[in-house]
């Protein structure tokens, strides 16, 4: 397949993924003003605030910057799969950092049930690994593994409006 078509039947889908993300980035920009007014003493510490605000940063960044390089005209597998694995591994060392900050809010602050595990740490963990995984195989010369990586990019706005919802939710229960 041709270096210049290869991604043109994904365009739509690049469009949709990476204007949903940017809606919902701006979303959360507006809920975390409107957090503004509750007292620091409600919300903790701003190390606190970051470990729950910057994952959802993360879910809904993520799309929007692989949905803005699938647009990109012309670029070859090689080039497309490496950005995506690029990408991926900037991700994953972003999410050991996530990890310590949980592992120390467990040990400190309060416990964590399972589901602030599952949805902040290991769900984009495998997703961020898959699209490394796949970006790798794009790389080789494999553009099945579009596939893939098109629902690891969905399940990341998944994970990120699930998250939102979450914070959204313990922020009403605050005032």
């Amino acid at each position: 397949m041709p270096s210049t078509s290869w991604l043109q039947p994904w365009h739509d889908l690049f469009i949709l993924v990476g204007g949903a993300s940017a809606t919902l980035l701006g979303l959360v920009f507006v809920a975390a003003s409107i957090a503004g007014a509750i007292p620091n003493e409600k919300l903790g510490t701003a190390e606190t605030r970051a470990l729950w605000t910057k994952p959802i940063l993360g879910a809904f960044g993520r799309p929007l910057v692989l949905s803005a390089f699938g647009l990109v005209p012309g670029v070859a597998p090689l080039y497309f799969g490496c950005g995506v694995a690029l990408a991926s591994t900037t991700d994953l060392i972003y999410l050991a950092v996530v990890a310590r900050g949980l592992i120390r809010h467990h040990r400190v602050t309060r416990d964590l049930v399972l589901s602030d595990w599952v949805w902040n740490l290991v769900l984009p963990a495998a997703t961020s690994l898959l699209m490394l995984a796949m970006g790798a195989t794009i790389a080789s010369g494999m553009v099945w593994a579009i596939y893939p990586l098109a629902a690891a990019i969905g399940l990341h706005l998944v994970i990120g409006v699930h998250n939102a919802w979450e914070l959204a939710d313990f922020l009403i229960t605050l005032q």
